[in-house]
């Protein structure tokens, strides 16, 4: 029945008139409700109803992506395919190879039809006029329908499961919009549709995962007490959550949504708890447009999950603080957690010891606590495998960290360090939002703040922005290392909202913390050239993935194939997106160390009786591997590879590919 209904729409019906007005239905349908939604908008204004115009607004936006979205991922789990790849086709249009079910052209329409007419229902328009837009958008929403049926793109039941769809998401989002009519169902709200963007970007957004990811995911593939460079805390974390979704993009990425959701969340109790529920809201809504904060929230590294420790760890402070004894055991957990996330978690007992030094009057008290040094002694329980671990390992943690903060160097003055600290702080943090919260924070004259609660959120940041800050002068500061500090900026200026104290300079922050934040996550759509597009390091390695595994299956055909690299972030990123997910080695050629050198050698590749070629992958164009490489091998032949997107260059490869392997004579680490 069906293939005869789509031959009497696509064939019989068929004709020059139809196929141009069907074809504008399909591509540019949706430009016929540009009038009612303009008269509507009109309307709203005229009655000063600006609520409803912002309801009205955010309703089809959300509506349009999430039935866009959702109707995609049926696609993908039922997998029908297209009656233009199994009948007779007469391409007017493209034959997609996308699935069938839904169609997400009679979806969008039948979503946005639903969201017009819903709201027209609830805003002043005569009756008879009202009956004439019903018929008007819902006859648009009919020849969309029919469009994609006469096109041949989709089957019958296609369309009207979309119509159904349809209308359902646009039910859903109508009553969604409207029941967000207190700040305390904005925030749930803003925070469940912000976690559904992110769980969109990371399904189908346009970056593969972060050399970083791929290198803690090698680490979830080999769980251990502690690692080279950091924590285990990352590598468990990661082994959890692709144990449960897979070895894929989602697995990996799927936990930073969900640690900045409750990061959020913390921060609304503390705010609460400091000052009042608005301040609380208002702070865990900023947390999620601060671009610091928000790129973790689809990036997942061990800045993720360290963040929410440290959130979660001042609320447990504040209410061990009120004399509840078990609140500090279970703030010596999680204080050990954010140890075992990433070691800038220390400065958290800095804090503590600033705070109470100063709280009030009485100070010795405070250290006279024995539930303070039972909290100290249990996250350092918590935090032992690392120590157990980094003593098997001559302590190389220590001689890593050493070398990050660049002790080595000594002493020194350098102010191009220190003027790029600061310049990375008022991006990260947006500008306004920076100089505010310093301000508040040090010049609190204009705000009712208790004297312990003042000085309890300057104890929260400055030490560790102090510390940074001096230790900018010495040596290169990234970016991120100052993020505990921004915490109490967010707080502080929420609270100065709702006092009413510069409203405007604030308003404006959050405004421009939003718009920094839309950048970072439109970047990658824009298809920058590679010096402009921050994003590119987190593009093409899947693309380089697919071109080394067509070379491995071709080599599997003459002998057992060694996949390695000099970087450890080529290797990470090859064992991910490598068919099969391959063992990848990252030789060392007189490289500092990295988690690579503490696992099995290539050479033990050697102990397999078959003969061994090799896949060497590096950066750039050469002409010839190094040659501790050529030596380890009969010979090697190069091939160039370029990856590009939509016509950008994103990077340069070399493969080598090398036969019968004899063993490498690999270097020693010369520094940490």
């Amino acid at each position: 029945m069906e293939k005869e209904i789509f031959l009497f729409f696509h064939k019989t019906l068929s004709n020059n008139f139809l196929d141009i007005l069907m074809v504008f239905f399909t591509q540019r349908g949706w430009i016929l409700w540009l009038p009612v939604f303009l008269y509507m908008i009109f309307k709203y204004l005229k009655t000063k109803n600006y609520r409803y115009i912002a309801y009205f607004i955010l309703a089809i936006i959300l509506g349009i992506f999430l039935s866009d979205w959702l109707s995609l991922e049926i696609k993908n789990l039922i997998q029908r395919v297209r009656p233009c790849w199994t009948e007779y086709f007469r391409g007017i249009v493209g034959c997609t190879h996308s699935y069938s079910f839904p169609s997400n052209h009679a979806t969008n329409a039948l979503t946005f039809s639903t969201i017009l007419i819903l709201f027209l229902k609830n805003n002043s328009v005569n009756t008879k006029l009202r009956k004439i837009f019903y018929f008007y958008i819902l006859l648009i929403a009919f020849f969309i329908c029919i469009s994609r049926l006469y096109l041949g793109v989709h089957w019958l039941t296609d369309v009207l499961g979309s119509i159904i769809l349809g209308i359902l998401f646009g039910f859903l989002v109508f009553h969604a919009i409207i029941w967000v009519n207190s700040l305390k169902r904005v925030f749930y709200f803003s925070l469940f549709i912000i976690s559904l963007f992110r769980i969109y970007f990371i399904l189908h957004g346009p970056v593969d995962i972060s050399p970083d990811e791929a290198h803690y995911w090698e680490w979830s593939r080999r769980l251990d007490l502690s690692y080279y460079s950091k924590g285990p805390m990352i590598a468990y974390l990661i082994a959890f959550s692709t144990w449960i979704f897979g070895d894929n993009p989602f697995g990996v990425r799927i936990l930073a949504p969900v640690c900045s959701f409750l990061s959020s969340f913390f921060v609304y109790k503390i705010g609460k708890k400091l000052f009042d529920e608005k301040t609380g809201y208002i702070s865990g809504i900023l947390f999620q447009l601060i671009p610091l904060f928000s790129t973790f929230g689809i990036i997942f590294t061990i800045d993720s999950p360290f963040i929410l420790f440290w959130i979660v760890s001042i609320y447990l402070f504040l209410i061990a603080l009120e004399g509840r004894k078990n609140y500090w055991l279970l703030l010596g957990v999680f204080i050990g957690f954010g140890l075992l996330t990433k070691y800038t978690m220390a400065f958290f007992y800095l804090c503590i010891f600033v705070y109470l030094l100063k709280k009030d009057e009485n100070r010795i008290s405070h250290f006279k606590n024995p539930m303070l040094y039972l909290c100290i002694v249990i996250s350092f329980i918590v935090f032992s495998p690392v120590i157990i671990w980094n003593f098997q390992h001559d302590w190389v943690t220590l001689k890593h960290t050493a070398g990050q903060a660049h002790i080595y160097e000594g002493l020194k003055v350098s102010l191009k360090y220190f003027a790029e600290f600061i310049g990375s702080q008022l991006l990260v943090v947006t500008p306004l939002v920076f100089i505010l919260g310093v301000y508040l924070l040090l010049k609190p004259s204009s705000l009712n703040l208790q004297p312990n609660h003042r000085w309890l959120l300057i104890s929260l940041s400055m030490p560790v922005f102090a510390f940074f800050l001096i230790k900018s002068i010495q040596g290169k500061v990234q970016a991120n290392w100052a993020m505990p500090a921004y915490i109490p900026f967010l707080i502080i200026l929420a609270h100065a909202l709702i006092q009413r104290v510069y409203k405007k300079l604030i308003i404006s922050a959050i405004l421009i913390a939003f718009i920094f934040s839309f950048i970072n996550y439109a970047l990658p759509y824009l298809n920058l050239p590679e010096k402009f597009d921050p994003s590119a390091r987190l593009k093409g390695w899947k693309e380089l993935g697919e071109k080394v595994s067509e070379i491995k299956k071709e080599f599997e055909k003459k002998g057992k194939v060694v996949i390695f690299s000099d970087r450890y972030q080529i290797s990470s990123e090859l064992a991910f997106y490598t068919k099969g997910k391959p063992v990848v080695y990252c030789i060392n050629l007189g490289r500092r160390m990295n988690q690579y050198d503490l696992w099995q050698s290539i050479n033990n590749e050697l102990n397999d009786l078959s003969v061994v070629h090799g896949i060497y992958v590096v950066y750039g164009t050469k002409n010839e591997p190094e040659p501790e490489v050529s030596s380890a091998f009969d010979g090697c032949t190069s091939e160039n590879f370029t990856v590009f997107k939509k016509g950008v260059k994103i990077r340069d490869y070399t493969i080598f590919k090398c036969y019968n392997f004899k063993g490498m004579n690999l270097k020693k680490p010369e520094n940490y």
